[in-house]
């Protein structure tokens, strides 16, 4: 790692820490609506597409998944519709429609506001024109995916107030969008478009992916980028692609990732960090460095991809926590990073 990414490393270890107080409220804010929803929740249901590449478009060209094309993106967009999606499964049972009720930035007796259940942190005064310019973009770039829906046209009063949340899907070149409804756990997709090979066995064929609720309730759902995100759930895809290769790993070379996914290699390398944070086991090649790299002397041998496994436990730690002291250790400690 060069001295820039360790800098990086350190700035946002050390701005966790600043505003643990900030970040702690939005997690009880999280905890209350799960709680207090009804559902009773111990995992929740992505839809597989929200990091599956889209349709081709009319130049034959694969549109990145949604997922994919937020992952580059400063801002709360992709976490703010993992929340919208948490929040609509901690209240209605599958299969439902949804409707978004809760106020955008002043909370009620009987809503939360949205502002609330995201660690905004602003320097803007007044703090409230900081916090609601940080979710109009994050609604702005969402509507960009078509994974919200905005009230009239840009410039209309009341334009982002009780957005309506929209399928993983994405779709795009579309007149439609399609309104979210809860995924069924056995619902099964389609076999896979034609440039996207296909999985074999129905089992690979499950529409939505789980997260525990522990993502959600620890705090990861706000402390992970937006890139470590999206790399977990590409191999959240994968290992329900091909249930059976699970227990060896699953990978994704270059041109599977880029094709099946639209995830550059910018996106891929956050492995490290997911890695590191104790969320998935790196079965690493023998040729390589731990940084991806390859090792000296191994420049004609036929280099395999890195293979994943996703560990079940790893939401079980505190987010917050577990991601600062990896990114800016104490100083007695020794270096995770290397």
């Amino acid at each position: 790692m060069n001295v820039r990414d360790r800098q990086r490393h350190r700035d946002r270890g050390r701005a966790l820490r600043a505003h643990v107080r900030v970040y702690d409220r939005a997690q009880r804010e999280l905890r209350r609506i799960h709680e207090g929803g009804g559902q009773n929740q111990t995992s929740y249901l992505i839809r597989r597409a929200l990091v599956r590449s889209r349709t081709p478009g009319p130049d034959a060209s694969v549109i990145a998944s949604p997922a994919a094309a937020l992952a580059p993106m400063k801002g709360w967009a992709l976490h703010l519709y993992l929340i919208a999606i948490f929040e609509a499964q901690a209240h209605r049972p599958r299969g439902f429609a949804v409707d978004n009720v809760r106020p955008l930035l002043y909370g009620s007796g009987q809503h939360t506001a949205w502002v609330d259940l995201l660690p905004a942190i602003t320097a803007t005064a007044p703090r409230s024109a900081g916090m609601r310019r940080q979710l109009v973009r994050a609604l702005a770039l969402l509507e960009q995916e078509r994974l919200v829906a905005l009230n009239g046209r840009t410039g209309f009063r009341g334009r982002y107030d009780h957005f309506r949340l929209l399928q993983e899907d994405g779709k795009t070149g579309q007149p439609w969008a399609s309104p979210y409804t809860i995924p069924l756990t056995n619902d099964i997709s389609p076999i896979d478009p034609a440039w996207i090979r296909p999985p074999g066995p129905v089992s690979g064929r499950s529409t939505a992916v789980t997260l525990p609720a522990t993502f959600f309730l620890n705090g990861w759902v706000h402390v992970l980028s937006a890139a470590e995100i999206t790399t977990y759930l590409m191999l959240c895809d994968l290992e329900a692609r091909y249930p059976e290769a699970r227990r060896g790993g699953v990978y994704a070379n270059d041109p599977q990732r880029e094709t099946w996914y639209g995830i550059h290699r910018d996106v891929y390398a956050s492995h490290q960090q997911l890695a590191a944070y104790g969320l998935i086991e790196r079965l690493d090649a023998p040729a390589r460095r731990p940084d991806g790299t390859i090792a000296r002397g191994a420049g004609q041998q036929m280099l395999q991809p890195y293979r994943f496994r996703t560990l079940s436990g790893g939401f079980d730690q505190s987010a917050l926590t577990t991601v600062a002291h990896h990114l800016d250790p104490p100083r007695d400690a020794p270096d995770s990073r290397q």
